[in-house]
This record gives structure tokens, sequence and C-alpha cells, in this order.
């Protein structure tokens, strides 16, 4: 007998008969529905297969793209001078501001009390030694030693040597040459020697700030002999190229500025403003052709980093106040015009062009709100402490607005940067509080006086 398969129908047996049986019929009948059962399960299942093979293969042929969540990188910004000098104010009182913009005059060879209260209490910014501050090597390096040491915040230590008839160094190293020894050569690298040699000389006696040097033009027959072997020239187009290879001589090292002086310009003076108030009857259109044609050329070559304003009366510009106390000539022709944003110092407070007429303390804060940065003069804690009441006295009335001490202590601090003797962090991660700022000690207890 034979196998059965259910795909497969039964054989049947031949017989004469050949009609089929009922029995027959039932089977094809059985087969016909088998068939159509098979047709409504297999046929959708093939198709889905289909579909699913389909679908797999478009898979593979467009994959997703998978975007996985990532951490952002710390951000490390690079510090900038003039910002880490913002971070150092946030953190000083108005007092101790105003009196980093303060230079005191040295008197005698010691560190004595009296600069011990200017320099550790009242927190001054600047020192100027002269002559009777300056007797020996030995001595000298003693007297700036004790000075930065007790410093609230590095001290420029300054001086005004030019060299010739302005030698402050000649007790220590012999002599110099001025500049109209050095400008009678036309020899610019003799200029740049002049300018290392001098900040050598700075470099070994702990002085880092030259009051230095001159670019009055002189005008023989009409500058005062006050001036006499201190220019380099008549000419004002020579004036610069003179000035700035000294500059680039004194300043290689970046520890130590120098300061041009004396402006808008001492060439057309006939006083010596040691002694009285010159007057001098320039327009704005002829200083421009002349006197500021050295501070033009210089400010292009772009070693300038200080200038000097002097005490002289321009009526013709400003028919109210001298040069250092104008705001019309420190900012209006010096920052504005001339395009300077460096530190403007002024010349000394206590000289007889303005002390006949001007206290310290209210030259000090005419000269600030002039525009002027460092306030050189005063030699007493009185001195000192008068113009410290003066000028915070005013930005508390809203006499000076408070940005402004601001600008010009963010300009010393971030000069004071750059030379080095301020030490700021590499960098500071944003993703970190501020970063760590100089040691500041509490503020002083007020000077009676």
């Amino acid at each position: 007998m034979s196998a059965y398969h259910p795909l497969s129908p039964p054989k049947t047996q031949s017989t004469t008969n050949t009609k089929p049986s009922s029995e027959h019929k039932m089977a094809r009948w059985r087969w016909v529905l088998m068939a159509l059962a098979l047709s409504f399960v297999v046929l959708p299942g093939m198709h889905a297969l289909g579909s699913l093979f389909v679908e797999a293969q478009a898979a593979q042929e467009i994959s997703p793209t998978v975007t996985l969540p990532t951490v952002p990188p710390v951000q490390v910004h690079q510090l900038t001078p003039a910002e880490y000098a913002g971070d150092i104010i946030s953190q000083m009182s108005l007092d101790d501001e105003i009196a980093q913009m303060i230079m005191i005059k040295l008197i005698g060879t010691n560190y004595s009390s009296t600069e011990a209260v200017m320099v550790q209490r009242e927190h001054v910014g600047a020192v100027l030694a002269f002559g009777d501050a300056i007797a020996n090597p030995s001595q000298v390096r003693q007297l700036t030693a004790s000075l930065a040491q007790h410093a609230y915040l590095p001290l420029w230590i300054a001086t005004d040597q030019e060299g010739g008839y302005v030698n402050r160094f000649q007790p220590l190293v012999g002599y110099r040459p001025g500049e109209e020894v050095i400008g009678a050569t036309g020899n610019l690298a003799a200029a740049t020697a002049a300018g290392q040699q001098t900040a050598k000389d700075f470099a070994s006696f702990g002085f880092n700030f030259d009051l230095a040097p001159v670019v009055d033009i002189n005008q023989p027959g009409v500058t005062t002999g006050q001036l006499y072997g201190r220019m380099y020239s008549t000419d004002p187009n020579a004036i610069a190229p003179m000035a700035n290879a000294y500059l680039e001589g004194l300043q290689q090292s970046g520890k130590i500025v120098g300061t041009l002086k004396h402006f808008p310009g001492l060439g057309a003076a006939s006083t010596d403003p040691h002694r009285g108030l010159p007057i001098i009857y320039k327009t704005q259109a002829q200083l421009d052709a002349h006197e500021f044609v050295p501070y033009r050329q210089l400010l292009t070559m772009g070693n300038v980093q200080a200038i000097m304003v002097t005490h002289e009366y321009l009526p013709e510009i400003d028919p109210a106040y001298p040069a250092t106390l104008s705001h019309k000539i420190t900012t209006g022709l010096l920052r504005d015009d001339l395009g300077f944003q460096g530190v403007i110092v002024t010349d000394s407070l206590d000289m007889e062009a303005l002390a006949e007429q001007y206290p310290i303390d209210q030259a000090g804060l005419l000269a600030a709100e002039a525009g002027a940065d460092v306030l050189m003069g005063p030699s007493t804690p009185d001195a000192v402490q008068a113009i410290i009441d003066d000028i915070s006295s005013a930005v508390q009335s809203g006499k000076i607005a408070k940005s402004r001490i601001d600008d010009s202590v963010r300009r010393i601090l971030t000069l004071k940067i750059a030379m080095g003797l301020i030490h700021m962090p590499a960098s500071d991660v944003t993703a970190t509080p501020s970063p760590t700022l100089p040691v500041i000690t509490p503020t002083k207890t007020p000077h009676k006086r």
C-alpha cells in the first residue's frame, strides 16, 4: 500500500466503472478547500516576509544618523593685563585706588618713617628720587630695595635720568651723554645705545620708570635756559627718530618704561616752570604744525607708554587753566586729538608754576579731573592724604565719576603687569571662580592730620 502524503492526492484504482465514486468527489472537494486555506495563510506570510526583506535592505542602504550627547569642553580664557587689572581694582578701596595715582618725591637718602607712612599706610603707587636721594651705589640699592619690599602693590621707582645736564646717576656711574650731544651725532645707534645704558643703570640700582626722553624742540633765542643741552634738535622731524631709538634701547627688556616730555612743548617758553608759569600764545593749528610733530610721529612708532604734561599756560586753547590742570589739553588734545591711550604723568605739582595759585591737593584734584593718571609731587603724608581726601570727596559727591578713577588705575596696573611688576595667572578657566589675585592687605588706617 503506497504511503500517504498530505500534499499529493491518493492514487485511485482503475476500474471498468470510470464514473467517479462519491468518495472520490469528497476527496477532491477536500483538496480544493485545503488549497484555498493555504492561500489565505501562506501567501500573506510570504508577502510579510518579503516586506521585511525589503525594509532590511533599505535599512542597510540608508542608515540613520545617531547624535550622541557630548560634554562641552572646558573653556579656557587667557586673561589680558587690562582684565587682570580690573580684577585687582575690584578688591581695592577708593582711597587705595587714588593712592596708586600718586608719585611721591623722596626726601633724604634713607627709607625713613615719613616714606614708610606714605608707602605702607597710604599705599602710594610710585616714588621719585632726585639728586638728594642718590648718594652712592650701596645706599641707592638699599633704598630702592626697602621701598619695593614694603609696597602695597609693586611701585614705580622713578627718576629723570636724561644724561648731560640732568644726570641723576652722576655720583654712581659718572658721565652720561644727554639729548643734545646724542642728537648732534645724527646717529640712531648712539641713541639706542644711550637707552640701553640707562636700562642697565636702572636695573643695577632698582629703578624702573625713567622720566625721559625730552622731545621739546629747540628754538634758539626763545627757549629758556633750563632746557639747555636737553633737546635733540631744532628740527621737529629729526626728534622722533632719535627719541624712538632711545626708547627702543631703554625698554628692550620690557621691565623699564620711558616718558616723553614736556607736553604740549616747552621749546617756545621763555619762563622756567620751576620759577613761574610759562605763557605760550599759540593756536592749536600752530601747535599741530610744530610742537606736536614729534608726538604724532612717535605715537605711530609704537614705543610710547607714558607722556608727561607740564605747567604752561596756553590761553588760545584754555584761558582758564594751565596745561597740567586743563581737561581741554590733557584729555582734549593728548587723549582725543593725538589718540594717546597710555599713562599720562603730571610734572611736579609743587613747582612754582602752580604753587602760587594752587595748593598741592587742589592741583591734584584738578589734574585728576583733567585726565592725568599719575599725580607727581607730594613729599609728606599730609600732602598725600589731602590729595586722597579731595579726590575721594569729589567722587562721592559726583563731581568726578568713579569710572574716571578706575580708568587711570587700570592704565597704571595694566602697565605694571606688562612690565612684570605684578604677576598674573597664566589663564582663567571660565567654569571656576575668579582667578587668584595678588594678596592685598586690609585698607589702611586713616591718617590723622
